[in-house]
C-alpha cells in the first residue's frame, strides 16, 4: 500500500514538474492574421533638410526623437495590420497595413507618398504638396 502511494505521489510530483517546464519555442508565425507583424520600410530621404518623424503608438513620440527617426535615414518598423499615422512637425497622414502586409493610403496624397500595394512607404514631400522638379 505504501509503495502504491509513493508511486502515485511520485507521478504527481513528476506531472507538476512538467507543468512548470519552460514552454516549447514555436517559430511559426501567429495564426490570427491581425497578430502577424510585417516589416514596413519607411523611406523619407527626399525630405530636405531632414526632419524628425514618428508613427504614434509604434515609435517614440515626436518630441522625443533624437537621431534615429530622421528623414535622412531609412527605417524598418514591424507593423501589424491596421491604421497608422506618419507624423512630422509639419504634416501628418494616415496609412494602413493590410492583412498581406501591403500599404494603402488616400489617393489624394499620391504626389507626396509612394508605395501603395508594397511594403515600403516613400514620403517625398516636406509638406503635403508635390515638390516642383
Amino acid at each position: 500500500m505504501r509503495e502504491s502511494i509513493a508511486v502515485v505521489c511520485g507521478a504527481l510530483v513528476l506531472a507538476a514538474g512538467m507543468a512548470f517546464a519552460a514552454p516549447a519555442v514555436d517559430s511559426a508565425p501567429p495564426t490570427h492574421p491581425l497578430k502577424r507583424e510585417y516589416p514596413i520600410v519607411i523611406d523619407a530621404r527626399e525630405i530636405l533638410p531632414p526632419i524628425a518623424w514618428s508613427v504614434p503608438g509604434v515609435t517614440e513620440p515626436l518630441q522625443s526623437v533624437h537621431d534615429r527617426m530622421m528623414t535622412d535615414k531609412v527605417t524598418t518598423l514591424k507593423l501589424r495590420p491596421g491604421k497608422y499615422n506618419f507624423m512630422t512637425t509639419i504634416f501628418s497622414f494616415e496609412f494602413t497595413v493590410n492583412l498581406d502586409g501591403k500599404l494603402d493610403y488616400m489617393k489624394t496624397i499620391d504626389g507626396c507618398v509612394g508605395g501603395r500595394g508594397m511594403a515600403t512607404l516613400q514620403v517625398k514631400c516636406r509638406k503635403m504638396q508635390p515638390v516642383d522638379p
